[in-house]
């Protein structure tokens, strides 16, 4: 009998490592080990080119979510387009994976014949009891409001924050980034007496190329690097710490802008 170059096959690892093919007409063996079997496609000299795993079932998917679990969440993408996982606890909330750490937070749509999922926020600009008390809410407008899935809200990107760090030789970085925490970490770990002093989300008045030509004559030849200086830490201050309105901060800079620059 003649072998179809595509028939399907199932592996199932043995102690003598023997295959058990299973032809896509009438196969020689019926019996496998569904928690073993991976599919496998066969060239004409019956080798095995390429293992796709097996799909996660729906059960194995829940978990107990927690911002430290998604801190250390890792997963093998190889093979795999995304991977989630569904809360234990608020059963319409998922999380999907990424690589950068930025996880998104999804609302499990189920209406009549439509299931999909809907983001409404990323990790860690959104902590999982944000996310659980969100997914809440989206359900009863779903159930109370009897709304449709182009109805619901989603986040199209990650908003860009704002982020100061400075060195031990006094010289502040001043940065943005969707993906800020990575970012952050990246710079913390590569480089020796780095240290955060603030981050906030960008605004329309106050954002990273504002701030760049407001202390353009601070600059540090070649990059984002600013030396120490009085109205610099003020700006951090009252922008990271004590959270003046984005008003506020504008007048502030308007004021340094005279100052550092008198006509």
């Amino acid at each position: 009998m003649k072998m179809n170059i595509h028939s399907k096959v199932t592996y199932c690892p043995q102690k003598d490592h023997h295959f058990m093919l299973e032809m896509a007409l009438g196969g020689l063996y019926n019996q496998t080990n569904s928690n073993q079997i991976r599919d496998c496609t066969l060239d004409k000299d019956y080798q095995i080119l390429k293992k796709v795993p097996r799909r996660t079932k729906s059960g194995d998917k829940t978990v107990h979510l927690s911002d430290e679990f998604l801190l250390n969440w890792r997963v093998n993408m190889s093979g795999r387009r995304s991977f989630y996982l569904r809360d234990d606890q608020v059963h319409c909330l998922l999380v999907n994976y990424s690589r950068k750490g930025s996880h998104s937070f999804g609302y499990d749509y189920r209406k009549g014949k439509v299931h999909k999922s809907k983001v409404f926020g990323y990790f860690p600009n959104m902590t999982v009891d944000d996310a659980r008390l969100r997914a809440i809410e989206i359900e009863k407008e779903c159930i109370q409001g009897d709304k449709d899935y182009d109805e619901l809200f989603e986040i199209h990107r990650l908003p860009l924050f704002l982020y100061f760090l400075m060195t031990d030789e006094g010289e502040i970085k001043i940065g943005h980034s969707t993906d800020v925490w990575n970012r952050i970490n990246s710079l913390v770990t590569t480089q020796r007496g780095v240290t955060l002093l603030g981050l906030r989300e960008e605004s329309k008045f106050v954002d990273e190329r504002k701030l760049h030509y407001l202390f353009r004559a601070f600059r540090i030849k070649g990059g984002e690097y600013f030396q120490k200086n009085d109205f610099l830490l003020e700006l951090i201050a009252r922008f990271c710490v004590y959270r003046d309105s984005d008003v506020q901060i504008a007048r502030l800079m308007g004021q340094f802008d005279t100052e550092i620059y008198p006509k």
